[in-house]
């Protein structure tokens, strides 16, 4: 926490020089597992403005959240305090998070230019239940069959697997079966709220985050004075 605070003060404060104030959004208490993305996203953010929010990427922070003298009640109005000062609002939305979900919403009242950042790859939140896909053909045995030694009838292959674990390939009436494997769908509230402009939602793989956050300020450039690790 020490050390994101540490490169906060490096970059200087927003709105000094014409610098932005980026406030950026990621699960806490959702769920952690996205951290070290996190750091990465706050690192690129600092090209372009000052990030208000780089706790959030910090390793130490648990899923407990912060520590604060003044609890949940000082956590929350800081951060709306943030919120309004803020430009730009960026949240790495694919780790479902009811905090997340709050802050975009405060920030689409006040007006802010939002970019949420979604991996439909990973697996998480709302995704491909396995009812949706074709049932496999319910196959009977022959009683006849049963009186027949142990082996005499051969082995049962073992089906085929594609490459996220699921069953496919040839039943045994000639179909084929495919189990897709899980993909993540995004809330309705958040990818239907996106207009193309002000509230961007781009989908994206892990290795391409530091592409995407360049192409969307460069895009939109931020003000003069903007600081480089």
């Amino acid at each position: 926490m020490a050390a994101a605070e540490a490169g906060a003060r490096e970059c200087g404060e927003p709105g000094q020089g014409g610098r932005q104030a980026l406030y950026f959004c990621g699960s806490i208490r959702g769920g952690r597992e996205d951290w070290a993305l996190y750091e990465r996203i706050v690192s690129r953010l600092r090209r372009f403005g000052a990030v208000l929010t780089e706790h959030v990427a910090a390793k130490e922070l648990s899923a407990r959240g912060e520590e604060v003298a003044g609890g949940d009640s000082f956590i929350h109005e800081r951060d709306l305090a943030w919120l309004q000062q803020a430009d730009v609002v960026v949240a790495e939305v694919t780790q479902p998070s009811l905090g997340v979900g709050y802050e975009l919403g405060r920030a689409m009242a006040l007006n802010k230019r939002i970019l949420c950042l979604f991996r439909p790859q990973s697996g998480r939140g709302e995704h491909f239940k396995p009812w949706m896909a074709p049932s496999p053909p319910q196959l009977s045995v022959d009683p006849a069959l049963s009186s027949f030694p142990e082996g005499a009838l051969g082995t049962v292959p073992t089906p085929r697997m594609g490459q996220g674990g699921e069953p496919r390939g040839g039943g045994v009436d000639g179909s084929h079966h495919y189990f897709p494997p899980p993909f993540s769908v995004l809330s309705a509230m958040i990818r239907g709220a996106a207009d193309g402009s002000k509230f961007q939602v781009l989908d994206y793989e892990e290795g391409q985050v530091e592409a995407m956050l360049d192409r969307y300020f460069e895009a939109d450039p931020p003000l003069a004075g903007s600081c480089h690790p």
